[in-house]
């Protein structure tokens, strides 16, 4: 009994310690793979801490960068950072929206002047109008259209350019289309958002004795929500919303449009609102044909100069400005040099830019007789050309009975030479138009019986005597 291994038998105690062992290396086991992996967790926990302490870091360098605090916590770093991706998320939203799409639009043109382009193409421009009429927003096309200046109309009430018939059918479509989610609001409008209506808008008018001309015009536009839309305080109307109503809706809506004219202007003036002051040069004959064209003409009137030598410059005025351009030529044959009235030039374009002119006559240095007239011709702006002519309009209305009032009005804008020069006796009448009704360039016939009598009068000597008549030898197109 004592040796049980010889009957191929176990002892029960030996057995029991050998599973003991066995048990305890497989826990030692379990709990190693155990530490290894917390080791392994904790260590990628440490990375991930790690590289999102150094993220927020750089969040943090970059918000202090646009003005924030030098010390945040972390969710204030990720709040504001929200917050910017947020706002430049609207940003590329509504630049989305404004941009012109890229598959229609050249690209080697900007928005601005393909928006531009497209105005000129249409005869039209654009207009901002609360929904009570007061205009807070208008493009520079205007000028060329109805030669308004969009500072003229900014802040000014629609219905002011409007004959007064139509007043109350405008301003009903204006307010009943304002765009609103109150619904006590909604019991005194309606909800479309896109317009269309004609009416007629008043021409700028120089003289106050003239009728006020009308054109009629198309509006298309859209309603919209905008913030700080600047209300009107000189409408000078009664509205039939209550007062705090229409406050809280002139804030947010306005009415976008484009103002077509439903007669298209085949010339128009190329109205410079801000003067560039662009000048260039040229040389004429005494019959006023162009000898030379300075290079910078080009960018200006659009003429190079093999196409304008030996053409006349009375086939490119405006046909209103002929006599007034007549009589400082006439000034200028007389005197020796001088300064031009505002007149209308037409481009290679067809559209009508406003330029000065100051020349003078150059003589022959041996027998001291003319030789040509020497220019220099200055860009103005039609703000310029209106503010001038308004002043002497004021003149004419000034000038005492006994005197002639365009003698004033001759002498202040278009003389200018000296102190003792003559006034003209004739009237200049041309001056009163303003923005070009005219869709045919100057005829040569139009030139006018001032535009002879200039081309063949007498030319003064440079030392102080008049020299006879010059002959002059016209063509048989400027011969009237």
């Amino acid at each position: 009994m004592d040796n049980l291994s010889d009957f191929g038998g176990t002892c029960p105690s030996t057995h029991r310690e050998w599973d003991t062992n066995s048990c305890v290396d497989d826990l030692m086991d379990e709990d190693e793979k155990d530490k290894a992996k917390r080791a392994s967790r904790n260590k990628s926990e440490k990375k991930r801490r790690d590289q999102f302490n150094v993220l927020i870091k750089e969040l943090c360098t970059m918000l202090q960068g646009q003005g924030h605090p030098r010390k945040m916590d972390k969710s204030t770093i990720l709040q504001r950072t929200i917050d910017f991706l947020q706002k430049q998320k609207d940003i590329t939203a509504q630049n989305e929206t404004c941009d012109v799409r890229q598959d229609w639009k050249p690209s080697f043109l900007s928005n601005e002047e393909f928006t531009q382009l497209m105005l000129e193409a249409l005869d039209g421009f654009l207009i901002a109008l609360t929904t009570d009429g007061n205009i807070i927003y208008v493009s520079d096309s205007v000028s060329s259209l109805i030669g308004h200046l969009p500072s003229d109309m900014v802040d000014q009430n629609i219905l002011n350019f409007l004959p007064e018939r139509e007043h109350g059918e405008v301003y009903k479509l204006l307010s009943s289309h304002m765009l609103v989610t109150d619904p006590i609001a909604a019991e005194f409008l309606e909800s479309e958002e896109h317009i269309e209506f004609c009416c007629h808008l008043a021409r700028e008018n120089i003289d106050p004795n003239e009728p006020v001309e009308y054109e009629y015009v198309k509006f298309v536009g859209d309603f919209k929500f905008h913030n700080n839309v600047p209300t009107s305080s000189c409408n000078g109307l009664d509205l039939t919303l209550p007062r705090s109503l229409q406050t809280s809706l002139e804030e947010q809506v306005c009415l976008i449009a484009t103002v077509r004219l439903v007669t298209p202007q085949f010339l128009k003036d190329l109205c410079n609102v801000e003067d560039p002051s662009d000048e260039f040069t040229s040389r004429h004959s005494l019959e006023w044909k162009f000898l030379f064209l300075d290079h910078r003409a080009s960018p200006i009137i659009g003429y190079l100069p093999f196409e304008v030598l030996g053409t006349s410059g009375y086939d490119y005025y405006h046909v209103d400005d002929l006599e007034l351009i007549a009589q400082c030529h006439k000034q200028l044959m007389q005197f020796g040099k001088g300064k031009s009235c505002y007149y209308r030039f037409l481009t290679k374009g067809q559209q009508w830019i406003w330029l000065q002119t100051h020349y003078y006559i150059t003589y022959h240095q041996w027998n001291s007789k003319p030789e040509f007239i020497v220019c220099t011709h200055t860009v103005v702006s039609y703000a310029e050309v209106r503010a001038e002519r308004r002043r002497a309009f004021r003149f004419e209305e000034q000038s005492p009975p006994g005197i002639a009032p365009s003698s004033v009005k001759a002498q202040e804008l278009y003389l200018d030479i000296c102190s003792t020069l003559n006034p003209p006796r004739d009237r200049t009448s041309g001056a009163r138009s303003v923005s070009s009704h005219s869709s045919r360039k100057s005829s040569p016939t139009a030139m006018s019986d001032s535009a002879s009598k200039l081309l063949h009068g007498g030319v003064q000597h440079r030392h102080g005597s008049l020299l006879p008549s010059v002959t002059v030898k016209t063509s048989s197109k400027f011969q009237t």
